[in-house]
């Protein structure tokens, strides 16, 4: 399942976020994080991310994040800082 995230996204989009790949996870279904759009993630959501991995893991699944050339620098560069990039898997397109 592919889930793409736009713009910014912080403490409110997380919340909702969190639900919905909760949910996903749940099902069973493998996500990728599209994140070829996004221009700020913050540190709830990159979080999020890591949960969400986790639990992925534990039901068999893989979680996966997307990067592009459009990818905001903030969003690398939270990757970079927190080494979300060695945690999780990343690929470009």
């Amino acid at each position: 399942m592919v889930v793409e995230l736009r713009g910014e996204h912080e403490a409110y989009t997380a919340t909702k976020l969190e639900q919905r790949l909760g949910d996903l996870v749940d099902a069973g279904y493998g996500i990728v994080i599209d994140l070829r759009k996004a221009q700020f993630i913050d540190s709830k959501t990159a979080g999020l991310f890591i949960a969400m991995h986790r639990r992925a893991e534990e039901r068999g699944s893989e979680f996966r994040l997307l990067l592009g050339e459009e990818t905001g620098w903030a969003v690398r560069r939270l990757l970079d800082v927190t080494g979300l990039g060695s945690i999780l898997a990343v690929a470009e397109a």
